[in-house]
């Protein structure tokens, strides 16, 4: 069975994290499974917006690591799995929307917070808690550093603390929180509102943001006037 079920809402399409019985964690072939999809939609004309969720009643429970195996090159392959799978996500040059139906713990926090809006559930619960298992946020740090208050940060992960949905809310990690049973819908409706503006200037200005993170002032400018070049070449065009 695939790690990884697409279904089609219009021009939205669902992909949800198939391996319910382990709580969604991720492993190095659901990782690649995930990032060739993203690809796929990406090159795909007719979709206009993704959606991630989960089967079952969570929504990623985080990393299956001891899947990896004892030997660096199983590690290795393990890590970069999770990689491409993020770097894949930055590059959908489509509207990312996270349908979180239940907790999102660990890297599939991480997910969360890498897609561009999310909807979770009321009594979904969201962090970091690796601590509590002898390790750390190693993968997620690289992804939710940025979206969090330095204090806020180390809270979670020295404490192993989880968030409810509304403090999540209140901290900008998620959108909006809504009954479990409305979670889906609420997030295809959000994806198919985003996926009606013109999907060649969307695609510029996604790739631009993901592209500016982490360059200089200067460099950041650069990008933005190459964007915006490109953008208005896109509209005499039209």
């Amino acid at each position: 069975m695939s790690d990884v079920l697409i279904t089609r809402r219009g021009r939205v399409e669902v992909l949800a994290l198939n391996r319910p019985e382990h709580g969604n964690r991720l492993t190095a072939p659901l990782a690649r499974e995930l990032a060739t999809a993203l690809q796929a939609a990406r090159a795909d004309a007719s979709v206009g917006a993704c959606v991630l969720t989960g089967a079952g009643d969570d929504f990623c429970l985080g990393g299956d690591y001891r899947g990896a195996g004892p030997t660096r090159s199983g590690r290795e392959e393990y890590a970069d799995a999770l990689l491409a799978m993020d770097a894949a996500m930055a590059r959908l040059g489509k509207p990312l929307v996270a349908a979180v139906n239940g907790d999102a713990h660990a890297g599939g926090f991480s997910v969360v917070i890498g897609c561009d809006l999310a909807v979770a559930a009321e009594d979904a619960t969201l962090g970091l808690p690796e601590a509590a298992k002898g390790l750390f946020p190693f993968i997620a740090l690289a992804i939710v550093r940025d979206a969090l208050p330095k204090k806020v940060l180390f809270d979670l992960i020295y404490n192993a603390r989880l968030m409810s949905a509304e403090e999540a809310r209140s901290l900008h990690l998620i959108n909006e929180a809504v009954p479990q049973h409305a979670v889906l819908d609420r997030a295809i409706e959000i994806a198919e509102r985003a996926s009606s503006h013109g999907a060649q200037i969307v695609a510029l200005g996604r790739d631009l943001y993901y592209r500016m993170r982490g360059l200089a002032a200067a460099d950041a400018a650069s990008e933005a006037r190459d964007a915006l070049l490109a953008a208005l070449a896109a509209a005499d065009g039209r």
